[in-house]
């Protein structure tokens, strides 16, 4: 029986590869919020997304959060996570 990564190991895993990753326990926290968001936003077929309280107009197709959710679920390295640059460029922070 082999072991099950956790959506943690698998943050770490792809953090490596990405600059908008910080590799944090406190990052994987902020990344699992946002990405909640977003994944709400794709759900609805909108392209608006709320963060603490204010409402931004996300870059993001439904496709590439689509693939950095896969990135992330599987814990493989996708240079469509690079895209998170919107976000933190959005909300104003260096990373997740």
């Amino acid at each position: 029986m082999g072991h099950t990564r956790t959506e943690y190991e698998n943050y770490i895993i792809v953090s490596d590869g990405c600059k908008y990753l910080s590799g944090t326990y406190a990052g994987f926290l902020r990344l699992k919020e946002i990405m909640s968001t977003l994944n709400s936003m794709v759900s609805k077929q909108s392209n608006t997304y709320t963060y603490n309280g204010e409402v931004y107009v996300s870059k993001l197709t439904n496709s590439e959060i689509i693939n950095i959710q896969k990135s992330l679920e599987y814990g493989t390295y996708s240079p469509q996570l690079n895209k998170l640059k919107y976000v933190c460029v959005d909300v104003g922070i260096r990373n997740f």
